[in-house]
């Protein structure tokens, strides 16, 4: 129970810093979104045969600066307004990464339809299922389509 509450203030404090810094609009129930989120990666990683993953504020800040960026850009993919990638975004966060992986999606209403949507795809459940990653970050934004999801992956160096 205490790890829950931990994971949803670390989620609160990173999405408040972020959308803040971003002047951009997270639903109301963004901390229980991501916590989802994260519930459900653990959870395809346990039935798969891997250890769950950690959720790291930093991740979720580089996650948070995507969802955010796509939201007030009005657009959607890895590249970010500004050209960064995925590993340009965690470096600037302050993670130095071995490893790093980023799954988007947008539109998708619920939590437990974008788990199953990356499960169905091959590229995004390579990163969800990857061996070698063991911290996640979450970053979730309202954007002109429905919700704005980015899960950033990731093994520091």
């Amino acid at each position: 129970m205490f790890r829950i509450f931990l994971t949803a203030l670390l989620l609160t404090l990173t999405a408040q810093a972020a959308a803040a810094a971003n002047a951009c609009a997270m639903p109301g129930n963004v901390n229980q979104m991501a916590s989802e989120i994260a519930a459900g990666v653990n959870a395809q990683r346990r039935a798969h045969g891997l250890a769950p993953l950690a959720y790291n504020a930093t991740l979720g800040r580089a996650a948070m600066t995507q969802a955010c960026d796509m939201s007030v850009n009005n657009f959607f993919g890895h590249r970010g307004s500004n050209g960064s990638n995925v590993s340009a975004r965690v470096q600037a966060a302050g993670y130095r990464n071995c490893t790093i992986a980023e799954n988007l999606a947008w539109g998708y209403p619920t939590s437990g339809q974008i788990i199953g949507g990356w499960m169905n795809s091959s590229g995004h459940r390579a990163n969800m299922l990857h061996p070698r990653v063991a911290e996640m970050g979450v970053g979730i934004t309202t954007g002109s389509k429905g919700p704005n999801w980015v899960l950033v992956l990731g093994r520091r160096c």
